[in-house]
Order: structure tokens, then sequence, then C-alpha cells
């Protein structure tokens, strides 16, 4: 919430600095003011996103602009995508080797040395009012971008700097083994599930603790189709004194995810398996989880009481947002049980072959192809 204040605060700086500045041509002034804040933006993500190349990192994900997709390519590893209106980017990354913490670090480093050298260029233009507006804005965002923040939806590079090397105990930990986590994700992601448990068998045993590698255990459950199993493993973190609220946002969006997933599947009763999602996911929300990432969990949620258009629409929000593989296959899937619900086979079709290109072990994949071929 105090984050939220001061970037209403400085940006109202920004726009009031910008029109006094610019008082004879203002106009063009607050249009340059818009184009520095897009520009500092896209340069802390190709910062993370060369530092990444340069120090080891794995880049999961990048989105380029907004809006509906144009394109996107799609591999077990990564996902790109692009949008109707290019303007903005995001880019996400993981540990790969290890020494994740230094890797991570000079990755943050890097970026805020870009992302200084651009906002420090934007003075060279102050010559023009868009040149003012522009110069502004991008060294208020560049300056934003330096307080330490850490939300399930956003890290800063203030976060990466000088937060990360204080880093310590458990949470320390988990970035640290997060290389053999992501071996037994990328397993999983594939369908390897015999490959993921194996992973899992051998972190559980020196890291017990440690909210990955349960995290780890929940996926290959939910990939067994033992919802009850995963439900029960990732309620038992609730309770725990060392989870942060960030932790909590994801335990909470997890439960609800599973939940509805148990539901789907017949595991669990409808009233008391979709009131668990829709409080737990008021509880992540509370706790900072970004909305539209619970919109793969709300479409199931729409198909399961009925109401197919707007599980379709939800499930199209989240097929377009995701950062996966998996993800995409298993939003296609909901838009498919929804057009099958309305009696629409040839168009359930349509996403289902797209879905079993994507992950066709998917049991939810699987399923849906299988009661297609028999209609």
């Amino acid at each position: 919430m105090t984050v939220t204040v001061v970037r209403w605060v400085v940006t109202a700086l920004v726009v009031a600095g910008t029109i006094v500045w610019t008082l004879s041509d203002f106009p063009a002034g607050l249009a340059g003011a818009l184009a520095g804040l897009l520009l500092e933006l896209v340069a802390v993500q190709a910062g993370l996103a060369l530092g990444a190349v340069l120090f080891g990192l794995r880049i999961t994900h990048v989105i380029i602009g907004v809006g509906g997709e144009l394109r996107s390519w799609t591999t077990t590893h990564r996902r790109i995508v692009l949008r109707t209106f290019p303007v903005l980017a995001t880019v996400g990354i993981t540990g790969l080797k290890p020494g994740v913490r230094r890797r991570t670090v000079l990755t943050g480093a890097f970026s805020v040395v870009l992302s200084a050298a651009i906002a420090a260029a934007t003075w060279l233009a102050t010559g023009s009012a868009f040149g003012k507006g522009m110069a502004l804005a991008a060294t208020a965002c560049f300056v934003l971008q330096l307080v330490p923040i850490e939300k399930p939806g956003h890290t800063s590079l203030g976060w990466f700097v000088f937060s990360l090397p204080k880093l310590s105990g458990r949470p320390l930990r988990e970035l640290e083994v997060r290389p053999r986590v992501l071996a037994g994700m990328d397993a999983y992601h594939r369908g390897d599930l015999d490959e993921a448990e194996r992973i899992h068998d051998e972190l559980v045993r020196d890291h017990p603790d440690l909210i990955t590698v349960v995290g780890l255990k929940v996926v290959t459950s939910c990939a067994r189709e033992k919802y009850l199993d995963a439900l029960q493993t990732v309620i038992g973190l609730n309770g725990r004194e060392d989870v942060s609220t960030r932790d909590v946002a994801f335990i909470m969006a997890t439960i609800a995810g599973v939940a509805v997933l148990a539901v789907e599947a017949g595991q669990f009763p409808a009233e008391v398996g979709l009131e668990t999602a829709r409080s737990m996911l008021n509880n992540a929300y509370e706790a900072g989880y970004p909305k539209h990432r619970a919109h793969g969990t709300l479409a199931i949620m729409a198909l399961l009481e009925g109401d197919y258009a707007k599980a379709r629409q939800l499930a199209g929000w989240a097929a377009e947002s995701s950062e996966n593989a998996l993800g995409r296959a298993d939003d296609l899937i909901t838009i498919a049980r929804a057009w099958m619900a309305d009696g629409n086979n040839a168009k359930a079709r349509e996403l289902a072959a797209e879905a079993h290109e994507l992950a066709g072990w998917s049991p939810r994949v699987a399923a849906t192809r299988a009661r297609l071929a028999i209609s």
C-alpha cells in the first residue's frame, strides 16, 4: 500500500514538474514523459534479459507489448509472446546453475547500470519540451526501481542489488537450491513424472522445509491426478511462521488452484471446493497476489458453475498471458471443455489439438481429447 502511494505521489510530481518546466508546450512535455516512462521500463527488462544471458540465468518468458496476442513461440523451457501494441516488455528469469544469488545480483546490477545510462542519456534531449518530459519521467522511474520491493507480481532492481545480498536462512536456501528444483520442474513440464519424483525424493532428504521442494511435490501429485494428496501437502504449509507475505500469496493461490482441479476430477465436493477456492483467492489478493494470475483458476470455477462464456473469456486471458507450454495447454483445455459444454465439439477439437502439441502428456489434455474422439 505504501509503495502504491509513493508511486502515485511521484507520478503526480513528474506530471506537475513537466507542466511547469514546459509551460509553453506542455502537451509535448507530457508526451515526452510518457515516452520516458515506457523507455525506462523497457530498459529495466532489457537489462535483466541481457544480464541473465551474461551471468548464467534462464529466461523463462519474454512478453512483448500489451493487448491481444499476435504471435507466440512456446517451448518446454521458454515462452515468447508478441502482443498488439509492442510498447512494453516483461521478462522472467530463474536460477539455472549453482551460485544463484551471485548470478542474480550481477544480473540486477547490470540492469541498474543499463537503466541508469538510458536515464542519463535522456537529459541530452532537454533542449525541447518533449525531451524535458522524457528526462523527468525516465529519471523518476529509475529512482523508483532502486527501492527494494519483492511482491508476487513484481521485483524491483533495488531488491536485486540491495536486499538479495543480505538474504539469509530459508529464503537463501530456497534460492540456492533452485537449479535442482528447476531440474525437477523441467522433468515435470516434459511429462517425465518419474524423474521429477526422483529429484523431489533427493531434495526432500536434504531440504524438507523448503517451499519450492514442497511445490515440486504438489505439481507432480496433480500430474498424477492425486489432487487430494496435493491439497493436503500445500495446506500443510499454512501456519508456518517462517513464510513471508509473498509466500502466503502463492500458497493461498495454489490451494485455490488445486481445489478446483479436485472438484473437476470429482475428488472433492463442489460446494466445499469452490467456496474454499474463493476464500483462498481472496486471501491471496490481500497478500498481494496479482488478480490476472488467477484467471486460469477462475475459468475452471466458471466452467464448473456452468458459466461457459465466462470460462472461455477468463481462460483466453490466462492462455494469452501464460508463461510456459503446460500453462497454456491447460488454459486451452478449459476453453475446449467450455465449447464442448455448449455443443461445439469442432471448436473444442481445434483447441485440444493445439494443447496436445504443447503438452500431450497432461491428464486434462489426454482426457479431453479422448472424450472428443468418442463424441
